[in-house]
C-alpha cells in the first residue's frame, strides 16, 4: 500500500511519527496536507535532536508549533532512530514501521521498506508499540520533556488493540530496555536456531562487529550481505561494507523484493531461516552494532513464519569499492553544533526545556520568525534545564506568520527549539479541520468562506462558540518547578503514574485562552472585504473579479443565514450556551465584515439588547455604544429619555459616559448612525429624565408646596394640568395613586391598564385610569 493513502484515509483524531531525519518541508507540502484534507485533527513529530536541528534551518515551513507540534527526543547513548507511524481514531489504530525517515527520500525517493500493522491481523505488534511508547516515557537514557505525548500514544494503541487475535505471528522488536539482535536470537531458538542469515542494510560498521556480533548470538557463520545494484543511500561516518572486517562473509544480490531500480537503498531487514521456519526482521535497524545491540534506539517488525523453509533467492555480486570519503544523506547519524531545546508559548509567556546539551545559568533569549528576530530579554536556566519568560503581544504574530523559534544564547554556546502555540495545538485537537478557519479569523485574514463555514459550524452545535471562561490565579511561571525536565526512572520512582496523570490533561487552560483570543478577534473592527472596482483591468481579470465577486456574495448570503438562526439560541436564557454580550460582539463582527442592510442590523441588536442586563466585563464598552447608536437613532420620541432609562436600570453612571466608547462599533456607526452626533445625544441623555426620575422631582415638590420647574415629560402627559394644580391643592393631591414600582392595573377598578395607558406610565410616568390619576416613581 502507499503510505499517503493511509494518511487521508480518515478523519484521523491522533496521529503522530517517530523519526531521525526530518524534512518539515515535506512534512507540510506532501503529509500534512493529505492530513488536513482527510479531516485528521493534529499530528505529532517525535524526533532526533538531529532531525528538528535539520528542520530549524527549513525557512519555507512555516507551520510547526501552530499546525502540528515537534517533540525532541535525545538518548543518551546514541541516537533516536525508529519510524514509526501511528494514525489513531477513537476505536481503531493503524501502525507503520518502517526503514524510512520522515522526507522526501524516506518516503519515495529512496528504496524503503515498510510494515503495516493493524489489530485485526496484527494484534501482538500493537501491544508491542504501546509497551515501546511506554517505556519510552520511563526510560532513563531518554532526555525528552515528551513523556505525556508518549503515554497517549500507548493507551491510545491499548484502547484500539481489543479485537484482534493473539497468533504470534508479526511482532514489534524495539530497543528500549534490550536490543534488536537479542529480540532476533530469542525467536530463533524457538524455530530451532539459525541457518543462514541474510541481511540487507545501507549502513554497516568498519570493522563489521554488529553482523559478527548477531552471527555470534545465532551461532551462525552462513552471513551473506546485499550489494545494491543502484548504490546505497550514504551518511556522514557510515559505511556500505564491513571494509576491514575479518570474517568471510558473502556479497549477494537479493533481486526480491529488493530489485535496483534507480532508487539509493535505504531499506533494513534481515532474514534468519531456521531449523523449523523463518523470521523476517524489516524496520529501522541497520546491522551495525548501535542498531542491533541496543546504543540506538530502534524499532522492526518481526514476521515469524512457522515451517517456513523457503527463503530469499539470491545471486553473487561483487563487493563494493571502498570510496575515498563519505558523502552525507538525509541526516543519517550526523551530529550538529547547535543545541536542542523544546518551547511552548503559554498565554503571555514562553516556558522551555533544553534537550541537549546540558546547559545552565543566565541565557539570552530571542525569537527568530521568518520576519525577523525579536529580543526577549535575559532568563535563567533552572537546574532542571528549564526557563520561563514573558512575551506579549507574540502569540498575534504567531497567527499572521506561522513558526516561532526559540533561540538561548551563552556565550558560544547556542540552542534553539520550535515553540509551540499551545492555542493552536487545543484548537486543531477540539476543532479538527475547522482549525484552520479559525486561525485564519485569529490573524485577520479570514475570508468569506471561512465565516460562513465557521458560522455553520458554530449553528450545528451552539456549545463550540467561545463563551466567557473563568479566569485562571495561575501565573505564567507558577508550575515550573513542578515536573523535571526529562522523564526517567529516578523522577518517578519506579511508578508512571505521574505521566499518565499529566498525559490524561484535557488542555482545558489553552482551551479558555483560544476561546478568549477569539472573541477578541470577534471585538476587532477589520472593515469590509476588499471589492473595489478595477475600471483598467483586462476582460478577463474582469470576469475573474466579478466571478470572485459572485461566491463571496453567496458566502455572505449563508453566513447571515447561519447567523440568523444561531442568534435565538445565544439569547435564550434557558440554554446553557446563552451569552448576549458574545451574541452582540458576533453582530458587529458580521456587520463589520459583510456590511448587511441597516435594518437587518438593527433588528439583530433590538433582539439583543434586552438581555444584556448589565455592564461588566470586556465588552461592555461595546455594549453600552450600541445601546447609545440604537436609542440614538430611533425615530420614536423621548430617544435620550428612553436611553437613559435603560442605562440607569443597568447601574450605569451615566457621568463616564464619554464619545470615545463609540470607536469600539465602527461598523454599527457606518450602518446606522451617519447623521448621530455622539458628544450631543450624550449631552441629551444627561440633560433629561425619566418617568420615574420626574415623579420623584415632583413629588418632592408637591411635598414643598413649591413650583414644579423643567419638566420634559410629566409636561407632555395629558394629565399636565391636574398635575400642576394639585401642587397647591392637597385635596387634589390626595386623590392621587403614587405607586414605588409600576402596577399592571388600575387601584380602583383592578382592571388590567389598557396599552396606550401603561406605555404612558412606563414612558412618562404618569396615566389616568377611573377618573384617578397614577404616578410611578420606577425609572
Amino acid at each position: 500500500m502507499n503510505p499517503l493513502d493511509l494518511v487521508s484515509g480518515a478523519p484521523w483524531q491522533s496521529v503522530a511519527f517517530t523519526t531521525y531525519a526530518l524534512s518539515l518541508s515535506f512534512f507540510e507540502s506532501v503529509v500534512l496536507d493529505r492530513l488536513v484534507r482527510g479531516g485528521s485533527r493534529s499530528a505529532l513529530i517525535l524526533a532526533d535532536p538531529e532531525g528538528v536541528r535539520s528542520g530549524l534551518s527549513e525557512e519555507g515551513a512555516r507551520r510547526a508549533g501552530r499546525d502540528y507540534d515537534i517533540e525532541p527526543v535525545g538518548c543518551t547513548t546514541g541516537v533516536f532512530h525508529p519510524k514509526i507511524s501511528v494514525f489513531a481514531s477513537a476505536d481503531d489504530a493503524h501502525i507503520l514501521v518502517g526503514s524510512g525517515n520522515l522526507t522526501f527520500g524516506g518516503w519515495g525517493g529512496n528504496l524503503e521498506v515498510v510494515e503495516h500493522l493493524h489489530p485485526s491481523f496484527a494484534s501482538d505488534a500493537m501491544a508491542d508499540a504501546a509497551d515501546m511508547f511506554e517505556l519510552l516515557a520511563m526510560s532513563e537514557r531518554i532526555q525528552t520533556a515528551a513523556g505525556p505525548a508518549f503515554i497517549r500514544l500507548a493507551d491510545t494503541l491499548r484502547a484500539a488493540n481489543h479485537t484482534g487475535p493473539r497468533t504470534g505471528a508479526v511482532r514489534i522488536i524495539h530497543s528500549v530496555g534490550g536490543s534488536i539482535g537479542s529480540e532476533i536470537a530469542r525467536f530463533a531458538d524457538e524455530l530451532g536456531g539459525a541457518r543462514r542469515i541474510t541481511v540487507v542494510s545501507p549502513y554497516h560498521d568498519l570493522d563489521g562487529r554488529g553482523v559478527d556480533a548477531l552471527s555470534d548470538l545465532l551461532s551462525c557463520h552462513d552471513v551473506r550481505l546485499h550489494v545494491h545494484e543502484d548504490g546505497n543511500v550514504r551518511g556522514i561516518g557510515a559505511v556500505s561494507w564491513p571494509f576491514e572486517g575479518k570474517r568471510k562473509r558473502d556479497a549477494v544480490e537479493v533481486p526480491l523484493p529488493f530489485k535496483a531500480d534507480g532508487r539509493l537503498l535505504h531499506a533494513k531487514s534481515i532474514e534468519i531461516m531456521c531449523q523449523r521456519g523463518r523470521l523476517l526482521v524489516a524496520g529501522s535497524a541497520n546491522s551495525t552494532h548501535a542498531g542491533l545491540f541496543g546504543a540506538n534506539v530502534e524499532a522492526s517488525v518481526l514476521r515469524i513464519q512457522r515451517q517456513t523453509l523457503m527463503g530469499w533467492k539470491t545471486s553473487s555480486a561483487d563487493v563494493p569499492q571502498r570510496p575515498d570519503a563519505q558523502a552525507a544523506d538525509d541526516g543519517e547519524e550526523t551530529t550538529g553544533g547547535v543545541g536542542v531545546l523544546r518551547a511552548s508559548l503559554e498565554g503571555g509567556a514562553i516556558k522551555a526545556t533544553v534537550i541537549t546539551p546540558k546547559v545552565r545559568g543566565r541565557v539570552k533569549v530571542c525569537v527568530r520568525t521568518v520576519r525577523r528576530t525579536r529580543e526577549l530579554g535575559y532568563a535563567d536556566i533552572d537546574s532542571t534545564g528549564r526557563l520561563s519568560i514573558e512575551a506579549h503581544g507574540l502569540e498575534q504574530e504567531a497567527w499572521e506568520i506561522g513558526r516561532l523559534v526559540l533561540r538561548l544564547e551563552q556565550q558560544e554556546t547556542v540552542v534553539e527549539g520550535f515553540v509551540a502555540i499551545t492555542v493552536a495545538t487545543e484548537l486543531v485537537r477540539r476543532a479538527g479541520p475547522m482549525a484552520t478557519r479559525l486561525f485564519a479569523v485569529l490573524a485577520g485574514n479570514e475570508t468569506p468562506a471561512d465565516v460562513a463555514a465557521m458560522l455553520a459550524w458554530f449553528r450545528e452545535d451552539p456549545n463550540r462558540l467561545p463563551r466567557v471562561a473563568k479566569e485562571s490565579t495561575a501565573s505564567a511561571g507558577g508550575d515550573e518547578n513542578k515536573t523535571p525536565t526529562f522523564v526517567n526512572f529516578e523522577s518517578l520512582d519506579g511508578s508512571i503514574e505521574d505521566i499518565r496523570h499529566e498525559a490524561s490533561g484535557n488542555g482545558s487552560a489553552a482551551w479558555k485562552n483560544a476561546m478568549a483570543l477569539l472573541r477578541s478577534a470577534f471585538s476587532t473592527p477589520r472593515g469590509p472585504w476588499n471589492s473595489e472596482r478595477d475600471d483598467d483591468a483586462d476582460d478577463d481579470d474582469k470576469k475573474t473579479n466579478a466571478k470572485r465577486t459572485k461566491e463571496n456574495d453567496q458566502q455572505n448570503a449563508k453566513s447571515i443565514e447561519h447567523f440568523e438562526a444561531l442568534l435565538p439560541k445565544m439569547l435564550d436564557s434557558k440554554s446553557s450556551v446563552a451569552d448576549p454580550f458574545l451574541a452582540l460582539t458576533l453582530t458587529h463582527f458580521v456587520a463589520d465584515r459583510i456590511r448587511p442592510p441597516s435594518v437587518k442590523v438593527r433588528s439583530w441588536i433590538s433582539q439583543i439588547l434586552p438581555a444584556i442586563t448589565s455592564f461588566n466585563g470586556a465588552a461592555a464598552d461595546q455594549a453600552l455604544a450600541s445601546f447609545l447608536v440604537y436609542y440614538g437613532t430611533d425615530v420614536a420620541p423621548n430617544s435620550a429619555a428612553r436611553a437613559r432609562r435603560a442605562l440607569l436600570l443597568r447601574d450605569v453612571d451615566l457621568g463616564t459616559l464619554i464619545p470615545g466608547i463609540f470607536e469600539s462599533i465602527p461598523a454599527f456607526m457606518e450602518l446606522l448612525a451617519q447623521d448621530l452626533n455622539p458628544a450631543e445625544f450624550i449631552e441629551c441623555i444627561i440633560r433629561s429624565k425619566t418617568g420615574g426620575e420626574e415623579v420623584r422631582a415632583y413629588l418632592l415638590a408637591a411635598a414643598a408646596e413649591v413650583p414644579f420647574e423643567g419638566s420634559v415629560l410629566l409636561s407632555k402627559s395629558d394629565q399636565w394640568v391636574k398635575l400642576k394644580k394639585a401642587l397647591t391643592d392637597r385635596d387634589l393631591f390626595g386623590k392621587f395613586s403614587v405607586f414605588k414600582t409600576r402596577p399592571s392595573g388600575c387601584p380602583r377598578c383592578r382592571m388590567n391598564l389598557p396599552l396606550a395607558r401603561s406605555a404612558d406610565l412606563r414612558q412618562l410616568g404618569v396615566t389616568e385610569c377611573c377618573g384617578r390619576i397614577i404616578l410611578c416613581e420606577e425609572i
